[in-house]
């Protein structure tokens, strides 16, 4: 800042008592002190002088006039009758007030009080430049602010915004910035007609002044009625004749701001559009440097949030302002460009000019730009032109670039591009006809990789976008491929996050569709997390984890036996189904492969159904039923649905003879193949599902099945069970057994052989578990008219058929 000119002689000076006899050049700081309480004002305003410039020397001097009371002292004098006194005190109080242990006193509200007064026209210059510095020391101060709104200091502060003095200027603006930061503070400044003086102060000679005009016109121009009085004055046309003078150019940006906050108001704009001026902004969006196109472009952005204000901007063709610009160099009027575009793209008449001049190409080109800022802006410009626009997908899919925005998705560290472009992938997948081409493009792939990022916004705009594409079976097959199911179920287990759980648990009951998905979800402990979650009480996550959890046991129902104890008649027991037990409190459900790798051992035989297989099994692991050669006539032992005794086989079996043990045993890390379950489907297609009725079919089943375990019993000790499954178990190398090879059977053995069995001949029945190894089947037979249900007796009278809820099925229930 230039030096200060002299005081205008319209300015009255202070007079100064001529007492030059007085000798206060003493170095004694307290004897000048003391001097502050004499009632004479000669000496008062002399001793407050010599204080002053022994504050000047350094900080250490003022903190040694604030320790011995110096503020306390001099702040009576600001009020004081003789202008010199005033003068003199004031310089004081603000030379130690830029201290902060000195404020506390000055912020009381006598002393802003006499502050205030200070500002009064009658006071001099340099009483107006120390009061208005020391009110800049406190006016942050909310309390500050209110003492200055009651005692009329806003008044007095907009009149010296014209000042002659610059340094009176300067302290005066920057004090009202603070104030403007206070929307009662914005309204009172308004009604001091404050826009006239700020206005006029731009054509002061100090470009430190008009910057900081410009600065405070934009904080007041917050206020609405504030935009009105710029609006009454034409104070838009005013400021954007200062954008075509070239020697204004250091105002230039602050000038754009101020034109950006204004055209908030639609009437505003339309005005601006009538007049011209609006024009004058846009070509000064392609005609001016990098700093000036980007200080218009913040003004349009700004003001485009509005939907009116962004329909008159369509009107005024403001998008081929901005296509022009999103071909230049300058990363930061890139970035503001792309922004723009993002905030306007809400408009549908805007989105569909975007899209015919090409921005869509334009802002796929950035997204591999070498700026990040530029990378993140263009896409979200993307993930916002292409909601719900098929026009806008459809180019986005077509381009050439299409696979640079893959590889950011895949590459990128930035959690907002990240999150932006998993969210145009979404966009992109919500019309089907699309998905083929993103998918082929390997996106699966990278949107796995953003599940694991620990970013909020990145999880769950993943989520949705691989919620949308897994709707295709191609698209599920990839999944498969990557680790993105895992990824989901640890997201369960680590995140704390509410919203990123509820989009996981959704994404999981989404991508639960067949049973390679809900298997390979087990594998990864989905099912031990779903469980945990269905029980807690975050609202909206345990609703998620519910629906999850019931369509992966719909589609795993090996895990759906473990965890439920039941399956139903609909649900039908295939190939790859085994039984590990009851759930255990704190237990998890293993997959397969983990019990095949599992040691021999005393514990429960997981029961393994397989029928069919690509690797044949060694002649000497063939099952028992080739050993022993089942030759039960079915037809002939029959029972029927009321309970009575089938007949008996014309050849029973006194002893099973136990199948010689395996010559050599090949461990192929996988289930044995069941050949003799095989046999057993066969024959029961041949023998028992052209039988006519479902409870001949149900008659004739059980006592098959019976007959494949062991018969009738009597004693379940007698049958000794046990040492031939541990037998079993030594031959094979594995707790895991096919159930045909199981020729000794309890209940839960010969109740899963009849749900297999019934489900290849299409008869209903379902697969209960109680206690204690005990398991059952029930079926539904139609009577009179009415559906009964039934529970099979496998054990004691084979065919026989128990009505649910009576004292005979209760009985076999239990021990």
């Amino acid at each position: 800042m230039p030096p200060k000119k002299k005081e205008d002689d319209s300015k009255k000076k202070d007079e100064e008592p001529k007492l030059s006899e007085v000798n206060f050049k003493s170095k004694d700081p307290q004897t000048l002190y003391h001097l502050l309480f004499s009632k004479e004002e000669n000496i008062l305003w002399r001793s407050c002088d010599a204080l002053y410039n022994y504050s000047l020397v350094g900080e250490p001097n003022k903190t040694e006039l604030i320790g011995m009371g110096a503020v306390k002292a001099a702040l009576p004098h600001l009020s004081s009758t003789d202008a010199a006194t005033r003068r003199s005190s004031v310089m004081l109080v603000n030379s130690l007030a830029q201290m902060e242990e000195s404020r506390a006193e000055i912020r009381a509200e006598e002393v802003v009080a006499a502050l205030i007064n200070l500002l009064k026209p009658e006071e001099g210059v340099m009483t107006h430049e120390h009061a208005t510095k020391c009110l800049l020391t406190i006016a942050d101060q909310y309390s500050t602010k209110s003492v200055i709104l009651e005692n009329g200091g806003v008044e007095l502060l907009v009149q010296l915004i014209t000042d002659p003095d610059p340094l009176v200027q300067n302290n005066t603006l920057e004090t009202i910035q603070l104030l403007a930061v206070d929307c009662q503070c914005r309204i009172a400044l308004n009604e001091a007609n404050i826009v006239n003086s700020l206005l006029e102060t731009l054509k002061c000679e100090y470009p430190t002044i008009q910057q900081l005009a410009l600065k405070v016109l934009y904080s007041v121009c917050q206020e609405e009625c504030v935009r009105t009085s710029v609006k009454e004055v034409n104070g838009l046309e005013t400021l954007l004749k200062m954008l075509s003078e070239e020697e204004l150019s250091d105002l230039h940006e602050g000038i754009v701001q101020v034109v950006g906050v204004c055209m908030l108001d639609t009437e505003q704009l339309d005005a601006m559009k009538d007049s011209g001026c609006l024009l004058t902004l846009a070509n000064y969006v392609t005609s001016s440097e990098p700093q000036g196109q980007l200080n218009a472009l913040r003004a349009i952005s700004t003001c485009s949030g509005k939907p009116e204000n962004c329909q008159i901007l369509h009107d005024n063709e403001i998008e081929t302002t901005i296509m022009t610009v999103l071909g230049g160099e300058n990363a930061a009027v890139l970035a503001q460009a792309c922004r723009t575009v993002s905030t306007m793209a809400a408009n549908p008449l805007v989105k569909e000019t975007f899209t015919k001049i090409g921005v869509v190409q334009a802002l796929m080109n950035l997204i591999g730009h070498e700026d990040q800022t530029v990378q993140e802006m263009s896409s979200l410009s993307l993930a916002n032109l292409s909601l719900n626009s098929k026009v806008v997908c459809l180019d986005i899919i077509q381009d050439e670039h299409v696979t640079q925005l893959v590889e950011v998705l895949e590459e990128s560290t930035s959690p907002r591009i990240l999150s932006y472009l998993a969210t145009v992938v979404f966009n992109i997948v919500k019309f089907e006809a699309l998905r083929e081409r993103l998918v082929a493009l390997n996106v699966i792939q990278s949107l796995s990789a953003c599940l694991t990022n620990s970013d909020t916004d990145v999880c769950i705009a993943a989520c949705k976008a691989l919620a949308a594409l897994v709707a295709d079976s191609s698209a599920r097959e990839e999944l498969l491929k990557t680790n993105a199911l895992g990824s989901l179920v640890s997201i369960l287990k680590e995140s704390s996050n509410k919203e990123v759980l509820r989009k996981a648990a959704w994404t999981i009951g989404i991508c639960v569709a067949n049973e390679d998905m809900a298997k390979e979800l087990n594998k990864n402990g989905a099912l031990r997390v779903l469980m945990d979650m269905c029980t807690n009480d975050i609202q909206g996550v345990s609703n998620l984890a519910v629906v999850a959890l019931e369509k992966l046991l719909h589609y795993d129902l090996a895990a759906k036996y473990w965890h439920m104890g039941c399956l139903s008649q609909t649900d039908v027991v295939k190939d790859g189904f085994y039984d590990t037990g009851a759930h255990k409190p704190g237990d998890d459900f293993k997959p397969i492969k983990l019990l095949l790798d599992r040691k021999v051992d005393n514990k429960r035989a997981v029961l393994y159904v397989s029928s069919l297989g690509a690797d044949p099994e060694p002649a000497d692991l063939k099952s028992e039923a080739s050993t022993t050669g089942s030759t039960t006539n079915v037809k002939t032992g029959r029972g029927t649905a009321k309970g009575k005794k089938p007949h008996k086989p014309e050849e029973k079996k006194e002893e099973i003879p136990e199948p010689e043990p395996p010559k050599e045993l090949k461990d192929t890390g996988k289930p044995r193949v069941d050949n003799a379950l095989r046999e057993y489907i066969e024959e029961v297609t041949a023998t028992i599902a052209p039988l006519a009725t479902q409870a001949e079919q149900i008659a004739a089943l059980s006592v098959y099945v019976s007959n494949q375990m062991g018969g009738p019993v009597t004693s379940i000790s007698a049958l000794s069970y046990d040492l031939h499954i541990a037998q079993i178990k030594a031959d094979l190398k594995t707790n895991v057994i096919p159930i045909g090879f199981i020729k000794r059977g309890i209940f839960y053995h010969r109740a899963l052989l009849f749900k297999v069995l019934a489900d290849r001949v299409g008869l209903p029945a379902s697969l209960v578990r109680g206690e204690y190894n005990r398991a059952w089947n029930e079926v539904s037979l139609v009577e009179g008219g009415k559906s009964k249900h039934y529970l099979v007796d496998l054990m004691w009278e084979p065919g026989q058929l128990l009505e649910v809820g009576s004292h005979g099925a209760g009985v076999y229930k239990k021990l």
